[in-house]
């Protein structure tokens, strides 16, 4: 039986809205653009572990856990107005785009698929983006999105779904 490696990022796909199922249907899904090398990443926090322990016991007599927070981060190296818009709000009118006035708050179901490997579907991500630019020979203008995993608002949707690539579809996006 063959090892099962994660590698590569074919595309980030979102959408406003959650899907009625985790199914990886990209119906409806449009990239942000092309990701920056090396900057696609996953984390999850450690958990959060509050002891109770009473005044003749050394040890916890008892212990509540809840789950560390999911986020991925990648940065857009070729953002164009409507992904300005998409990420942060604003808007454009004779090919430009206006800066928001107030924070936007973008929340979008979100599809992450590898070359190989283990592909992710999150039904309701928050998205937060930042401008960072270097205007110099070897600098580009960079999107750098975080995206926090939150619970779905649709009825009996999990937080995230994971599924393997199939061969098609890493040939498909290579």
């Amino acid at each position: 039986m063959a090892t099962l490696v994660t590698l590569g990022l074919s595309k980030i796909l979102g959408k406003v809205g959650e899907p009625t199922a985790l199914n990886f249907t990209e119906t409806g899904y449009t990239t942000f653009g092309l990701t920056y090398e090396d900057t696609c990443k996953m984390s999850q926090e450690d958990p959060e572990v509050t002891e109770f322990y009473a005044e003749e016991e050394d040890d916890p007599v008892e212990t509540v856990e809840k789950q560390g927070k999911i986020t991925f981060s990648f940065s857009i190296m070729n953002p164009d107005l409507p992904v300005l818009k998409r990420l942060f709000g604003g808007e454009i009118a004779s090919d430009v785009w206006s800066y928001p006035d107030a924070v936007n708050t973008v929340e979008e179901s979100i599809i992450i698929l590898p070359k190989k490997g283990l592909k992710f579907q999150v039904p309701r991500m928050k998205l937060v983006a930042k401008i960072n630019g270097e205007f110099s020979k070897k600098g580009l203008l960079l999107i750098e999105v975080t995206g926090t995993v939150m619970k779905p608002t649709t009825s009996g949707l999990k937080k995230m779904a994971v599924g393997k690539v199939s061969a098609s579809t890493a040939s498909v996006s290579s």
